[in-house]
C-alpha cells in the first residue's frame, strides 16, 4: 500500500494522545475538544521524512490581489453543502476548527476572501447554477451540490471540463485514483468527487463492528483478515451465520434482541462496486463500456442472498442501524460518517472494516462511496481559471493533509489501544475510495443487488433482457460527451 504522509502525521498523533490520555482526568464531549495539534518539529522527524508528513500542492505562491472566491452551495440533508469544504467560524468540533484554519491558511496565501452562496435546496442550487451559465454571469467559482443534479449539469453543458484544468495535479492523493477513473468519459469530467470536501468520505460504506461483542464471540484476528486479504463477503457470512440471539425469548428479533449483521439503506449498488463488478468499465482512454461477467455476478447474487435474506440480517429500515447505536448490533454495513455523527457519543466501542472484497483472488479492497460533487462553471474566462484552479487545488492539499486526520480522530475517539488499527483500516478506505459510475450517470444495472436479491430476478435472464437498452443508454452518453467542449 502507498504510504501517504498523511498515515505518518496521523500516527504520531495518535501515540501522543494514547500516552496523554492516561495521565489525564479530563472529560467532555468530542464536540468540545481541543482542535487537532500538530506535532513538533523533532517528534515530526522522528516519525518520518518531513516529505513524508505533508504532501505539497506544488503551486508556489500568488497574490489574487483579493479576490472573492464564491462557492454556490445549497442545503441538503439540513446541512449546507459548503460546510464541507470550508467553515467561517470556531465552533469547538476539531474538523469545523480546522476547516476554519484552511480557510484563513488559503485566504492569507493567496490575498483573497472565500465565502459561500446559499441558494436553498438542492434543486434551488442547481437552478441558480443553470441561469448564472445561461446568463453569462460571474456569479460563483465553484459549485457544490446534490450529486445526480449536479453531474446532470456536467451532462447538460452547464460546467467546465475538469481534466483540462493545468493547475489540477490528478497523480496526488487529494484526487482518489479510483473515483476520477470512475468519473471520467474520454478525457472528460466535468464533476469531482474529491478531497477539497470530505463528504465523500464521510458517505463512504464500509463495514462497522462491535468490538466487545466480536471479543466475547471470540473474533480476535479481523484486522488481520484484512491485512492477509482474507477479509470477503463468505467470511462475514461466516461470522454472521447462527449469531444472532433472541435476548428476550419471544421467538422473533426485535429491537431488544442481538442482530448480527444490519445496513443502510440504498446501499447495496455500492456493495457491488466493492466486490469489483461494476458491470460498466473503462477502456485505457478512458471510454466506458458494458463488461457482463456472468459467474461473478452470480457468484455475488449468491453469497448476498445467504446474507441479506437469512435470519441474522435486518434492514436498517426495520430497526437496524438503532439496535448497532444501542450496542445489539455485530456488524453493520453503512457509513464512515454514521459513526462521526452518531457512534462516537454512544457508549460502544465500535471499530472499522473495509467492505469485504467477493473472493481472496480480488485484488484490492474497493470502498463505494456516494457524495456531494463540485464543478467549475462553463463560463468561466481564462483570467478567472488560474485563480479558480490554484485556489482549489490548494484547498485540497490542505483539506486533504489537515481535514481528514481531524476527522479520523473524531470518527474512531482515538482513545484507545487499538486505535492505529482503525486508522489504518480508515487509510485504506479512503485509498480505495470510489463512486458508482453506473448510478452517477442513472445507467443499467445499478443495483444488481436490489434486481435480483430482493426482487428475485435471474441473473443470465436479467442481463439478457437489459442489455441492448443498456448499450443504447451507455452510446447516447458517450455520444454527448464527445460534442462537448
Amino acid at each position: 500500500m502507498k504510504k501517504h504522509g498523511i498515515i505518518a502525521l496521523f500516527l504520531v498523533f495518535l501515540e501522543i494522545l494514547i500516552l496523554s490520555v492516561g495521565c489525564s482526568t479530563a472529560t467532555g464531549s468530542e464536540d468540545s475538544a481541543t482542535p487537532v495539534q500538530t506535532p513538533s518539529a523533532a517528534e515530526e522527524t522522528e516519525a518520518a521524512p518531513e516529505e513524508d508528513t505533508y504532501v505539497p500542492d506544488d503551486l508556489g505562491d500568488a497574490d489574487f490581489k483579493g479576490y472573492d472566491f464564491r462557492i454556490l452551495s445549497c442545503n441538503f440533508y439540513n446541512k449546507e453543502l459548503a460546510t464541507y469544504i470550508t467553515f467561517d467560524e470556531i465552533t469547538g468540533n476539531p474538523v469545523d476548527d480546522v476547516l476554519y484554519a484552511s480557510r484563513d491558511n488559503i485566504q492569507n496565501r493567496f490575498n483573497i476572501g472565500i465565502r459561500w452562496i446559499e441558494t436553498g435546496d438542492t434543486t434551488a442550487g442547481r437552478d441558480e447554477a443553470k441561469k448564472a451559465v445561461v446568463a453569462g454571469d460571474d456569479s460563483y467559482d465553484i459549485l457544490i451540490g446534490h450529486d445526480t443534479n449536479t453531474f446532470g449539469l456536467g451532462k447538460d453543458g452547464y460546467l467546465y471540463n475538469l481534466l483540462a484544468v493545468e493547475q489540477f495535479n490528478f497523480d496526488k492523493p487529494w484526487w482518489p485514483k479510483n473515483t476520477v477513473e470512475a468519473l471520467r468519459i474520454g478525457g472528460k469530467m466535468y464533476a469531482a468527487s474529491s478531497y477539497l470536501s470530505y463528504c465523500g468520505l464521510h458517505w463512504t460504506r464500509v463495514i462497522t463492528f462491535n468490538k466487545d461483542i466480536t471479543e466475547d464471540l471470540g473474533y480476535s484476528g479481523l484486522y488481520d483478515d484484512v491485512r492477509e486479504g482474507k477479509w470477503t463477503l463468505d467470511r462475514l457470512h461466516e461470522l454472521t451465520e447462527g449469531a444472532s440471539r433472541d435476548l428476550d425469548g419471544n421467538g422473533k428479533l426485535n429491537t431488544k434482541d442481538m442482530i448480527a449483521f444490519t445496513s443502510g439503506s440504498q446501499t447495496w449498488y455500492c456493495m457491488q462496486e466493492a466486490v469489483d463488478i461494476p458491470v460498466y468499465r473503462h477502456d485505457a482512454e478512458g471510454i466506458p463500456y458494458l463488461d457482463i461477467d456472468i459467474e461473478r455476478v452470480t457468484k455475488y447474487v449468491d453469497i448476498m442472498r445467504l446474507l441479506i435474506k437469512g435470519d441474522d440480517y435486518v434492514a436498517s429500515g426495520d430497526f437496524g442501524i438503532d439496535q448497532f447505536k444501542n450496542g445489539l448490533a455485530i456488524f453493520a454495513y453503512t457509513q464512515v460518517g454514521d459513526a462521526y455523527d452518531t457512534y462516537r457519543i454512544s457508549d460502544i466501542r465500535y471499530g472499522f472494516l473495509p467492505t469485504p472484497k467477493l473472493d481472496e483472488a480480488q485484488k484490492d479492497y474497493i470502498n463505494c462511496c456516494t457524495d456531494v460533487p463540485w464543478g467549475i462553471p462553463k463560463n468561466v474566462t481564462p483570467e478567472k481559471l488560474d485563480i479558480v484552479g490554484t485556489v482549489t487545488e490548494a484547498m485540497s492539499c490542505y483539506n486533504y493533509n489537515e481535514v481528514l486526520p481531524a476527522y479520523y480522530e473524531t470518527a474512531i475517539k482515538a482513545r484507545t489501544a487499538d486505535a492505529p488499527d482503525d486508522t489504518e483500516m480508515l487509510t485504506i478506505i479512503a485509498d480505495t475510495r470510489t463512486i458508482s459510475f453506473s448510478y452517477t450517470y442513472q445507467l443499467t444495472y445499478n443495483n444488481i443487488a436490489a434486481d435480483c436479491v430482493e426482487n428475485g430476478a435471474e441473473v443470465a435472464s436479467y442481463f439478457k433482457r437489459n442489455e441492448k437498452a443498456s448499450n443504447k443508454l451507455l452510446a447516447k452518453l458517450i455520444e454527448v460527451y464527445d460534442k462537448m467542449e
